[in-house]
């Protein structure tokens, strides 16, 4: 598993999660395969790009409800592709 996009995926989820109602319900974490850059975003802007959808990183936080924490089986997942 390539663990600096792992890392970088986990940081855009962070980023997601900290700024409530900043991002629509559409929100997508975009990969480019050449490259590994990640960002989020809410368009399918370049077929030659991975989207998966950004809540998918994401799972209830049990211990504070109505937040969210990072679903890390669901990074690993997507960092174990690249």
């Amino acid at each position: 598993m390539n663990q600096e996009l792992k890392k970088k995926i986990a940081e855009i989820a962070e980023e997601f999660a900290s700024c409530d109602g900043a991002y629509s319900d559409n929100s997508m974490l975009e990969i480019d395969p050449a490259t590994l850059s990640v960002r989020i975003t809410d368009e399918e802007d370049f077929p030659e790009r991975d989207y998966y959808d950004i809540m998918d990183l994401m799972e209830a936080d049990i211990d504070r409800p109505g937040e969210w924490r990072l679903f890390d089986a669901a990074i690993e997942e997507i960092a174990s592709n690249y």
